[in-house]
């Protein structure tokens, strides 16, 4: 009896030795070990970039995790506060806080007392029922706002450009609602803003969605920019 079990069990004992040993040597790690990673800016968090093998205990400088999206700066991370209305993901999720205003009249324009932040993509539209901009001065009442025609004798300013019950018209070349220039001599009619920045594109308009185009593409003479 006690030949067979050295027959068979100290073989398959040293088996099972051998592969243990060879597949770590095959990997290139220790068992036993962690794996380190560079953290350069004291934040807690490391990059796939800057990778040590290490037997712990964990060394100064280094994280246990490899997740930092920016490791020259300690308030960038996945556990960072989301700051709105930047063009820097904190949180390292791929998205950025954008500050959307509510739009309860549905006419396009936000209310700036009423507003919250969302984690979104450069471009996206806006979630149901707000808007990127907080330009209207009546968000109760669609006829109410920017685009809006200026009705006499009403005592409202209608196109909430802070004036109430002043009729004045400008040229829209491109029909996008915003016109520009000086203000036109009756009878001619037009457009009761002269907001444009770009009467011969329909596309570029105040409160536009900007994108990456190199356009002011909301009239705010910031090109490209996130919000």
């Amino acid at each position: 009896m006690k030949k067979h079990i050295i027959q068979t069990v100290l073989p398959v004992m040293l088996l099972l030795i051998a592969v243990f040993f060879i597949g770590a040597g095959c990997t290139g790690t220790d068992p036993d070990g962690q794996s380190w990673y560079l953290d350069n800016d004291g934040d807690g968090y490391g990059t796939i970039e800057d990778i040590n093998w290490h037997a712990p205990p964990q060394p100064a400088g280094y994280a246990d995790n490899s997740n930092d999206c920016d490791d020259t700066d300690a308030t960038i991370h996945p556990e960072a506060t989301e700051v709105p209305d930047n063009d820097i993901d904190e949180n390292c999720n791929g998205l950025f806080g954008i500050t959307f205003y509510k739009d309860v009249d549905g006419d396009g324009f936000g209310d700036f007392n009423e507003s919250a932040v969302y984690e979104v993509n450069f471009g996206d539209t806006p979630p149901d029922g707000m808007v990127y901009n907080n330009a209207d001065c009546d968000d109760a009442n669609a006829m109410i706002n920017p685009k809006a025609d200026e009705i006499l004798g009403n005592n409202i300013d209608d196109n909430c450009d802070g004036d109430t019950d002043i009729l004045e018209y400008y040229k829209d070349e491109d029909g996008d609602g915003y016109g520009a220039g000086s203000v036109l001599p009756p009878p001619a009619v037009g457009v009761h803003n002269n907001l444009d920045c770009n009467d011969a594109n329909p596309e570029v308009y105040p409160y536009a969605i900007e994108v990456e185009n190199g356009v002011d593409d909301d009239c705010d003479g910031i090109t490209d920019e996130l919000f």
